[in-house]
């Protein structure tokens, strides 16, 4: 139990740590001025304090949170900055007498540089006409790119004069590569300008710049001049190329047009820009002669053009386009001759093959069908039966009665129409239609120079044809079981015989037709006389009708063969008397006479 000496005097005994702070102090003795109710009750008044003041501050950092944050940024934030600044103070300090030395050292420096300082001072001042001399490589530029070359030159000179008087300065060197380079991309543009499309006026203002640059000579300068123009002219040829797929004619006569203008502009620019110019004041210097270069140049595009109309003039077999073509480069000859370029007489040899193609393909055309039908209708397979004319070569209706074509011709434009009669002959009709299809194209563009080739090589595949006829209507005569003679009396051979008979009748006809449509219908010749100028491969004249002849003979046929005769010993012309010999063969004189005579067409 604790004695009175040892009880306490007062809560401060009790509580000797209670009074370090006022508000410790304070409490304490308010405590001790209460009654022991109320001392019993303030626990529950602290506890009920304590929590309201708990809600509070639960309440204040609810609603001022971003306040605590940014203080607490603040502050960490300062923190962090109060130590770097301790760190930078104390790197600061360490760093002052090396900034001294630093500062001893530029000291010492600056007195080398006021020499330089000095000298800069005179940049500046001459500033305005540094610049004016650096400006200059790129003034010239602009100059070349915007097309101002007259601008360009005299800047180029004002840089040589300068050159000049400062030779040894560096920066005017400089300048002066600059200029130089600009110069020679001005150079380039200038020749470029050449290959473009322009007229006399811009060309001739080049020439006369490129003249001033003095790069070129005048012969050089020539050269080129026609080089760049003939490179104009090849791409415009060029761009046209792909015509030639689609319309062979069209893209001719457009490349003819071209090549018309381009040549003709060339020769006009040139003779205008070097050839006319004004002589030299000095009788010492003088003028190049440029007139070769000219007369090459223009030689070889007429090589060009004959090249692309040897390429092209035999892909096209329109008659009419080709004598279109002709007269186009015709009148293309006609304009040049006037400035002494004529070259009509380098055309004739290429057309003359073109249209010598052109007909032997007609020609070989018209008589290959008749070839290929006269050797099936023979039947050249071994064991087909020969086709006999009545059931092909004659139409239906002149079965029982085949007409004879008309041997005697008649005179003027009619001797040109064949007969009527061919019609009963349907393959002779279809091969003298195609024959006077191609005799009707060549009209358009009828060479003189190839009238005995033509006539030749029609006389050939007309020869050959006739063999094959021949050679059919013989094996038609001479058929097994079927023979006859001219005594046979059997009604269906001798239809077969006059069938034949007539067929050969009607080729003879045909034969002689062609041949006068080609000679005296297209060339306006005599026949016999055309016949003269012929020279065959085979030696002949004509067409050989010996075989035909021995055959007629044996057969009987006395008309024809009289009429063949007539043919033979006047070379094909029949005229005169032997018209007269030829309508009385015609009127039934001899042979068949039973047979009425055809009309004359």
């Amino acid at each position: 139990m604790m004695s009175s000496k040892d009880a306490p005097n007062s809560l401060h005994d009790i509580f000797p740590d209670a009074g370090s702070s006022s508000t410790q102090s304070s409490y304490l003795t308010h405590i001790t001025s209460l009654s022991l109710p109320q001392i019993l009750q303030e626990p529950a008044t602290l506890a009920s304090e304590a929590s309201f003041l708990t809600s509070e501050l639960t309440n204040l950092c609810h609603s001022q949170y971003k306040t605590f944050l940014s203080l607490h940024t603040a502050s960490t934030a300062l923190s962090s900055s109060f130590s770097s600044f301790s760190t930078s103070l104390s790197a600061l300090i360490d760093a002052v007498p090396l900034l001294e030395a630093q500062c001893t050292a530029f000291a010492q420096e600056t007195r080398e540089l006021r020499k330089e300082r000095r000298n800069v001072t005179t940049v500046l001042e001459q500033h305005e006409k540094l610049l004016d001399i650096l400006e200059i490589p790129q003034l010239i530029d602009t100059c070349v790119k915007n097309g101002y070359y007259q601008e360009a030159l005299d800047l180029s000179a004002h840089t040589t004069a300068l050159v000049k008087r400062f030779p040894n300065v560096p920066i005017i060197r400089s300048v002066e590569a600059e200029v130089a380079g600009s110069i020679n991309q001005m150079h380039s543009q200038l020749l470029q300008l050449l290959q473009e499309p322009a007229k006399l006026p811009s060309l001739l203002k080049a020439v006369n710049f490129l003249r001033r640059m003095g790069v070129l000579d005048e012969e050089e300068l020539a050269l080129a001049f026609l080089t760049s123009r003939g490179a104009y002219m090849q791409g415009l040829f060029e761009a046209i190329e792909r015509e030639r797929t689609m319309d062979v004619s069209r893209f001719l006569k457009k490349w003819i047009d071209l090549w018309r203008e381009g040549v003709y502009d060339v020769v006009t620019q040139f003779t205008s820009i070097f050839l006319e110019r004004p002589a030299p004041t000095s009788s010492s210097t003088l003028p190049p002669d440029l007139r070769p270069f000219l007369t090459a140049f223009t030689h070889t595009l007429v090589q060009q053009l004959l090249q692309v109309l040897s390429r092209t003039v035999p892909q096209i077999t329109d008659s009419p386009a080709l004598s279109s073509l002709l007269t186009q480069l015709s009148y293309c000859s006609s304009s040049f001759a006037r400035i002494g370029l004529d070259f009509r007489a380098l055309f004739p040899p290429i057309f003359e093959k073109a249209v010598l193609e052109n007909f032997k393909t007609g020609i070989e055309d018209a008589c290959g069908k008749l070839n290929g039908a006269l050797e099936k209708a023979q039947g050249s397979k071994r064991g087909t039966a020969v086709k006999l004319p009545s059931t092909w070569f004659v139409v239906q209706d002149a079965v029982m009665d085949p007409p004879r074509v008309p041997l005697a011709s008649a005179d003027g434009a009619s001797a040109f129409i064949p007969s009527s009669v061919l019609t009963s002959y349907p393959p002779l009709a279809l091969l003298t239609n195609a024959l006077l299809t191609t005799l009707n194209s060549l009209r358009l563009l009828a060479p003189v120079s190839l009238m005995p080739q033509l006539l030749a090589f029609l006389d050939q595949r007309l020869d050959e044809t006739s063999t094959i006829l021949l050679g059919y209507l013989q094996s038609c005569i001479s058929r097994p079981r079927r023979s006859f003679d001219m005594n046979d009396s059997n009604e269906a051979t001798e239809r077969e015989k006059a069938i034949i008979l007539a067929v050969a009748r009607a080729w003879v006809y045909v034969v002689r037709f062609v041949r006068r449509g080609l000679v005296e219908g297209v060339y306006g010749k005599n026949l016999g006389d055309a016949e003269a100028t012929v020279v065959r491969r085979d030696g002949r004249k004509s067409v050989d009708w010996s075989e035909w002849e021995a055959w007629l003979r044996s057969v009987g046929e006395t008309d024809l063969l009289r009429y063949m005769n007539l043919l033979t010993k006047v070379n094909g012309a029949v005229k005169g008397e032997e018209v007269e010999a030829i309508n009385g063969v015609e009127n039934g004189s001899s042979g068949d006479s039973g047979r009425p005579s055809a009309e004359n067409t």
